[in-house]
């Protein structure tokens, strides 16, 4: 019995994690699909006139092409160029855009109780996770390695941005990479673009990770998480302005001795996270499920609670990977499972709707 609920574990986690790929929808109205960051993001519309969604679809293939050129975290970007600047102790001024999404970084650092900290690139970076080819199987960093970087202790409010974007750090151990919410934060500005144009009703996909806008044709976009065998786990049906995002470690991991260790870091300990297989969060900002979707990774199942709350989420499961699902209520309100999980438990998280506070 313990390895058949190992084995349903596992395809439920996987699932959460990145599963969010098969849509139960009629055929699409316009449709394009971008390969930026190592990933796919695809948009869909419905409702739009021909020209004005050919014109938006290629706009947003210049707005991700920007992001890349601005926000990479190993390729030559602006952001690079930040965190070298900051490693020599100097500032730096970055693009509008880089400048909004690290004080979105900061906000989120506050909120998490320092558990979201991109400030720790460096680390990630020596995890050898700064990259799109998985799974790792090169040597993990060596513990001294670690225990320096940790003690120089890089945060998120050791950065300073200046309102007209220069950047700069009051510790030269800082380097950012935020990858973290770098999909929440283009699918809020995908959305904007959107919403400019006049276009309502969109899907916004970036590598599994959903932001839905107005609706598919009268009816909910209705998105299903799979297992990896492509059977149905679960569906929810997202509506208005709504964002599903998860995080996990099936993806993007490494391998030691026989053991996956994802590539979410807790920056108490500079080590990947234990114990916690994936997360998933349904949230009206985008930005905010992205964020919450890694930090409660961190959190793990004693400090779910408090760090959704932190994070104003309402809407949130968490799969562990000693069997547990555990999920808010208004989270089990919106999911319809197909595969039971082996044990759920109901987290008191006060709320009936994934509506903010």
């Amino acid at each position: 019995m313990r390895n058949r609920n190992l084995a349903i574990l596992a395809a439920i986690a996987a699932a959460v994690v990145g599963g969010l790929a098969v849509y139960l929808r009629a055929p699409p109205k316009q449709q394009a699909t971008y390969f930026v960051f190592g990933s796919t993001t695809t948009v869909e519309l419905r409702g739009a006139d021909d020209s004005n969604g050919r014109a938006a679809l290629d706009a947003i293939g210049q707005l991700l092409q920007r992001n890349q050129r601005e926000w990479h975290p190993w390729e030559i970007s602006d952001l690079m160029r930040l965190n070298a600047a900051l490693a020599r102790g100097e500032s730096y001024r970055v693009p509008n855009g880089l400048a909004e999404l690290i004080r979105r970084a900061q906000r989120a650092f506050v909120d998490s109780d320092h558990l979201f900290n991109p400030a720790v690139g460096a680390l990630i970076g020596l995890w050898g996770f700064h990259t799109s080819e998985f799974p790792l199987v090169t040597p993990p960093p060596m513990r001294p390695t670690i225990d320096s970087l940790l003690a120089a202790n890089p945060r998120m409010d050791d950065i300073v941005v200046d309102v007209d974007g220069t950047v700069s750090s009051r510790n030269r151990a800082v380097e950012l990479d935020l990858n973290g919410l770098a999909e929440g934060f283009a699918a809020e500005q995908i959305s904007q673009l959107l919403a400019q144009r006049g276009i309502g009703n969109s899907l916004i996909n970036l590598g599994g990770d959903v932001l839905a806008r107005g609706d598919a044709g009268g009816r909910p976009w209705r998105v299903a998480i799979s297992t990896p065998q492509h059977n149905v786990l679960a569906t929810a049906e997202l509506t208005g302005h709504e964002a599903l995002f998860s995080s996990g470690d099936y993806n993007k991991f490494r391998e030691i001795e026989g053991q996956r260790w994802g590539h979410v870091l807790d920056p108490r300990n500079g080590e990947p996270t234990h114990g916690v297989a994936a997360a998933s969060v349904i949230h009206a900002d985008a930005i905010v499920a992205d964020v919450a979707a890694t930090t409660l990774m961190i959190a793990g199942s004693k400090d779910f609670v408090r760090i959704a709350q932190g994070l104003g989420i309402r809407c949130a499961l968490l799969m562990t990977e000693d069997g547990v699902l555990w999920i808010t209520p208004a989270m089990r309100a919106r999911l319809r499972f197909e595969v039971t999980p082996p044990r759920i438990e109901i987290a008191d998280v006060p709320g009936s709707t994934c509506a903010g506070p």
